[in-house]
């Protein structure tokens, strides 16, 4: 019995120590991507105010490093072209949540001080405007102790996810976790 509970009390940070996911608004029909003409000209971020307020408190948080890990992983894909004169295709993404925990914090309390946070919108939108396809993105963080106390490691690990999870629902690939949970 005590070495259940150890392998229980050892094994239950990790299983809420990642989490991730994408979430539609209604399951109308979205444009997905492809390389063979829906070809990404611009990337925008953007914030909402209480994103922007969040800001203050999150220094670690880089929107260009976010920006390019989006970037790469379309490119990746051959989504993403700002020099193709028919690329036409703009993705806004707008960050609605941003939290980030100092490294004293990730290292000695872990998941009990709560995730790190990236979460927001994405939208397409043609040349013209038109939403094409949106859906929300969210990637937390939580591990704790060496794991958790190295920014570059949080900070790559939500960018990478956030990334992934957002060329995934663009191009509609079936391993994307539409309702939630995810690693």
């Amino acid at each position: 019995m005590a070495k259940q509970i150890w392998t229980l009390l050892i094994v239950a940070p990790l299983i809420v120590a990642c989490a991730s996911g994408i979430e539609r608004p209604s399951p109308t029909r979205q444009l997905l991507l492809s390389s063979s003409g829906d070809i990404v000209k611009k990337i925008n971020i953007s914030f909402t105010p209480e994103a922007q307020k969040e800001l203050a408190d999150n220094l670690k948080f880089n929107q260009n490093t976010l920006l390019d890990t989006v970037r790469r992983a379309l490119q990746a894909r051959n989504l993403y072209d700002e020099n193709n004169p028919h690329a036409t295709k703009t993705v806004d993404i707008v960050m609605t949540n941003i939290r980030i925990r100092s490294s004293f914090n990730a290292f000695m309390w872990g998941f009990m001080a709560g995730a790190d946070k990236l979460n927001g919108d994405v939208v397409v939108r043609d040349d013209k405007g038109t939403d094409l396809n949106h859906f929300s993105v969210y990637a937390d963080y939580a591990l704790g102790g060496l794991a958790g106390a190295q920014d570059e490691a949080r900070m790559g690990w939500l960018y990478e996810k956030f990334a992934q999870l957002t060329v995934q629902s663009l191009v509609g690939d079936v391993t994307a976790s539409a309702n939630g949970a995810g690693k």
